[in-house]
């Protein structure tokens, strides 16, 4: 066992898959660890197939409403006791502001959507005024930001790194 315990969830997984680069494991233990069974709110974009919704349920605990929200409907079958799944577009600021309206105020943002520049653009400039002093926005797979078919270009204008 390492002193990680989400690397060592995903090492040891036996539920849903989760799809995550591993580096991010320590990124996720070293800036989440303070919320640990505490009252909290997290947010993940990106359902996949709502393996990391379930390690997001074990790492922070009973006390942690644990949300996610995707694009697909069918990510809303994925929906059990302790996760909440909306279904929408993250480049979409009504479903966004909606989104805020229903859910409150949130602790953490993990945003591992669809990762164009509209989508992590919007996102942000729509929860992150929502998020709680103290909290976390993540957003994961910043590499999109240098990818044409993200709208995204090294040095280009609009992408979420310029």
């Amino acid at each position: 066992m390492s002193a990680n315990p989400l690397r060592d969830y995903f090492e040891h997984n036996n539920g849903k898959l989760i799809h995550k680069w591993v580096h991010y494991f320590d990124i996720y233990h070293y800036h989440f660890k303070k919320y640990r069974k505490k009252r909290i709110t997290v947010l993940e974009f990106g359902v996949f197939q709502g393996g990391s919704l379930q390690m997001w349920r074990k790492y922070f605990g009973h006390k942690a409403r644990i949300i996610g929200v995707d694009i697909n409907p069918k990510c809303k079958n994925l929906k059990e006791k302790g996760i909440e799944i909306f279904i929408g577009d993250q480049e979409d600021r009504v479903f966004l502001k909606e989104l805020i309206q229903k859910i409150g105020n949130i602790d953490i943002v993990i945003d591992d959507g669809g990762h164009t520049m509209k989508q992590q653009i919007n996102s942000f400039e729509e929860l992150f005024p929502h998020v709680n002093d103290g909290g976390v926005y993540l957003v994961e797979d910043l590499h999109t930001s240098y990818w044409n078919d993200y709208q995204g270009g090294y040095h280009t204008k609009g992408t979420f790194i310029e």
